[in-house]
């Protein structure tokens, strides 16, 4: 469960900051044209990469410490 709990709060996490991102990257988006298109799909996966990949990483931290942890005892 606690596992559970985890994986929810950091997708939640990414979600939040990735809607977040994507909302002030679109605010200055082009009007119209094929501009427009291009500048949403990069803001798009833009806003995804950046908070998951800093999840990921964090997550990754935590793997190793635990690792440590385990042969140091």
């Amino acid at each position: 469960m606690r596992k559970f709990l985890k994986v929810f709060f950091s997708l939640a996490v990414t979600i939040y900051f990735s809607t977040t991102m994507f909302y002030c990257f679109v605010a200055g988006a082009p009007q119209n044209g094929k501009g427009a298109v291009i500048y949403v799909v990069s803001a798009a996966g833009l806003s995804i990469l950046f908070p998951a990949f800093t999840c990921g990483c964090l997550h990754y931290i935590i793997y190793l410490r635990k690792k440590l942890d385990k042969q140091g005892k």
